[in-house]
């Protein structure tokens, strides 16, 4: 067996990010890896969670991976997958007996469904949070991430079931996710030309008797924030999305900006401070003005993601066929630099596959072509040349 790639857990933003693009791509190519000092970087101690041991489990069943030392607060693990894919059936639960992140276990697998699964649609139903601090939500996930997949030919679509919640009473919530896999390699795309703002939609979760009162303090940041928003001769679409979130410590809002070349940008928070009797006006005062605010910032930079898509495109950019662009907009004269959580997703990718991002967002992929687990030929020649020697079949034709 190849000598599995070592990564450092704690390099860069050290958290789980590394380890889910690093087990996804290890699916799908069946290079194996070594991965120490997991979430090295956070608190209490870092090491796998409930949510990170799911995916590890889940992938590795499905790519017949020979797995060591995965186990719930495990620092180190080996994920080494056979050749040949287990078969897996193509309506499958993924269940946690706690509200870890839905979506954060949807973007460890969602690559390896796409690229290496069946040609038969697949139906995932996923247990857990939806709404979860410091997590992708699952509202994020089906009004900016799908949509923007959906343009570089990526069919995934959502339901949600129930909600499930980290503030408040932990609650488990469901979600099904509906995903036609590629049957070809995936052309490189470009998100290079942003547009005008032309609507924003806002998903608002908090208890019922509070909807008023968000309603209301939206429309006034929206008009207040007008110019910042919108271009002053165009009549902008405002949509609001309210959900009683059943409980009086659970806040949530998303504000996502589409534009006229159909990029979206967004931006949200899970309120996650203290919750003082008598303080209502505060929290929804405070949530809506940091939602906002995060808001116009991604737009005043001019680019065609926010932050947050920005990194979990890096996945996708590095599998196509040809130079992918994506771009993170210009603050004052300079490019944006990329997150940690992004600057992470580059390692990886580079430390696996060889590919290399440049300042501007681009990248020349690989070329993965889906089912088969190939490179298309003369790309496994470059790729072997940055990581030694790889048993993988090269696709002659």
């Amino acid at each position: 067996m190849t000598k599995p790639i070592h990564l450092e857990g704690t390099t860069l933003e050290g958290g789980g990010q590394l380890l889910r693009i690093a087990i996804g791509l290890s699916s799908l190519t069946k290079i194996p890896i070594h991965i120490t000092n997991i979430r090295g970087k956070r608190s209490g101690g870092g090491g796998l969670k409930a949510q990170h041991l799911t995916s590890v489990q889940w992938l590795g069943k499905a790519s017949n991976a020979k797995l060591s030392g995965a186990g719930l607060k495990s620092k180190e693990i080996t994920f080494a997958p056979h050749k040949k894919n287990r078969e897996y059936p193509t309506n499958a639960h993924i269940s946690q007996s706690t509200p870890g992140s839905i979506n954060l276990v949807l973007q460890a697998i969602l690559p390896y469904i796409l690229f290496s699964w069946t040609e038969e649609p697949v139906r995932i139903c996923i247990t857990g949070g939806t709404n979860v601090s410091n997590s992708p939500s699952y509202d994020y996930a089906s009004e900016v991430l799908l949509p923007m997949l959906s343009k570089i030919g990526m069919a995934v679509e959502s339901q949600l079931h129930s909600r499930g919640w980290s503030t408040g009473s932990a609650r488990l919530g469901s979600a099904t996710y509906n995903i036609t896999p590629l049957q070809a390699s995936l052309p490189a795309f470009r998100f290079d030309e942003r547009g005008d703002i032309h609507s924003i939609k806002a998903i608002a979760l908090a208890p019922k008797a509070c909807e008023s009162h968000l309603r209301k303090e939206l429309q006034v940041m929206f008009s207040k924030r007008r110019e910042a928003l919108f271009d002053t001769n165009h009549n902008p679409e405002i949509e609001v999305e309210f959900e009683d979130s059943h409980h009086d410590k659970r806040f949530y809002l998303l504000l996502v900006a589409t534009t006229t070349t159909g990029m979206k940008l967004g931006r949200d928070w899970l309120y996650d401070h203290g919750f003082r009797a008598g303080k209502i006006d505060y929290i929804i005062s405070s949530l809506v003005k940091k939602v906002m605010n995060d808001l116009i910032s991604e737009i005043e930079h001019g680019g065609c993601v926010d932050g947050y898509l920005r990194d979990q495109l890096v996945i996708y950019q590095a599998l196509a066929k040809g130079k992918s662009v994506v771009d993170g907009g210009c603050k004052k004269g300079e490019l944006v630099r990329p997150s940690l959580h992004t600057q992470t997703a580059h390692w990886v990718v580079n430390e696996v596959l060889g590919v290399q991002f440049e300042e501007d967002g681009s990248c020349e992929g690989i070329a993965f072509v889906p089912s088969k687990g190939r490179l298309t030929s003369g790309r496994e020649k470059e790729l072997v040349k940055g990581i030694k020697k790889l048993d993988i079949d090269v696709d002659e034709g």
